[in-house]
C-alpha cells in the first residue's frame, strides 16, 4: 500500500515540475491572472503540494518504524540506542528524534535525558495504547520550537516498552516547502490541522496560528468552511487583498491543504510579511 502511495507522490511531483516550467516567466516569476484561467494548473499544484508534504512525513514515519524494530531501541536503554537514533536523523528536515518511556521520561537526540516528561501530552496516552502518531502539533518542551510530532510505539515480547518519535520544526518545514516549490508571485499555500492551527504556511510567521482568531470575518468563515469539508474552494479578504484557494485533505495527516492566489496583487504572502504587515 505504501509503495502505491509513494508512486502516486512521485507522479504528482512530476506534474508540479512540468507545470512550473510551463508557467514561470524567464525571470522565475509569473504574472497573477484570474483564478478561473488557471484551474488545471492550480489543481496540479495542490495535488503535488499534498504529495510533497506527505512524502517528507512518510520518510520520517518509515525511519521511526525501522528504529522501533531494531534491537537497540527494543532494549529500552538510551545508552544502547543513542548512536543508532542519532545516525537515523534525515538531512532534509530539521528535527530531533526521541525515545519516551512508559512513565513519560524521555531522551532526545539533541540533549539526551530531559528533565521534563511527556506524560501530559495529549498524544502520549494514545502512543502508549499502541497508536501511531502522525501530525500532532505541539511546542517542543526541549527546544521551545513549534513542532510536528510523529511517533510509533516500541514493543518487546508483545508489550509496549516505550515510543520512538520525531519532532519536525514547523517554521523550517514551511521554509523548505517554499524553497522547493518556487511558486509564482501571488501564490499562497498552507495546511490546517483538524483543531484549526496552521500546520505550515508559505509565510512561516503564520505557523501555529488559528485563522479563525485573526481580524478578518471573511477569513474566519473561509477557514471554518475548509475545516468542515474534505475538499473545495474558499475566498476571503486578508491583509487588504482578496484571496481564493482550493483545498483538499492529506491522506496521511488529515490536514486540509490549501493552494491559491492573492488576487490583483503581485506580492506573495512571504513578501508582505517581510514588509511588516503582520496580522
Amino acid at each position: 500500500m505504501e509503495e502505491v502511495f509513494m508512486d502516486r507522490i512521485r507522479w504528482l511531483i512530476g506534474i508540479l515540475i512540468v507545470a512550473l516550467n510551463l508557467v514561470n516567466l524567464p525571470s522565475g516569476r509569473a504574472e497573477v491572472t484570474p483564478v478561473a484561467a488557471n484551474e488545471d494548473y492550480d489543481q496540479a499544484i495542490l495535488s503535488a503540494l499534498v504529495g510533497l508534504v506527505d512524502a517528507h512525513l512518510l520518510q520520517v514515519d518509515r525511519t521511526l518504524k525501522v528504529l522501533a524494530e531494531s534491537a537497540e531501541v527494543k532494549s529500552g536503554k538510551w545508552d544502547e540506542m543513542q548512536k543508532l537514533v542519532g545516525a537515523a536523523m534525515t538531512s532534509e528536515l530539521p528535527e530531533i528524534l526521541w525515545f519516551v518511556q512508559p512513565d513519560g521520561t524521555y531522551y532526545s537526540s539533541e540533549k539526551g535525558l530531559l528533565d521534563q516528561k511527556l506524560a501530559d501530552r495529549p498524544y502520549f496516552s494514545k502512543l502508549m495504547d499502541g497508536e501511531r502518531i502522525v501530525g500532532e502539533l505541539v511546542v517542543s518542551k526541549s527546544t521551545g520550537k513549534k513542532s510536528i510530532i510523529l511517533a510509533v510505539p516500541v514493543y518487546r515480547d508483545g508489550k509496549i516498552i516505550g515510543g520512538i518519535g520525531a519532532s519536525i520544526f514547523v517554521d523550517d518545514f514551511s521554509r523548505i516547502l517554499n524553497r522547493i516549490l518556487k511558486l509564482p508571485r501571488g501564490s499562497v499555500f498552507y495546511g490546517l490541522a483538524p483543531n484549526g492551527l496552521t500546520s505550515f504556511h508559505i509565510d512561516p510567521t503564520l505557523d501555529f496560528v488559528d485563522p479563525r482568531q485573526l481580524q478578518s470575518g471573511t477569513l474566519r468563515q473561509a477557514a471554518q468552511n475548509i475545516l468542515d469539508h474534505p475538499s473545495g474552494q474558499a475566498s476571503y479578504i486578508f491583509r487588504g487583498a482578496a484571496r481564493h484557494v482550493i483545498f483538499t485533505t492529506s491522506p496521511m495527516t488529515g490536514w486540509r491543504v490549501a493552494y491559491g492566489r492573492i488576487l490583483g496583487s503581485s506580492s506573495s504572502e512571504a513578501e508582505e510579511a517581510n514588509k511588516g504587515k503582520k496580522p
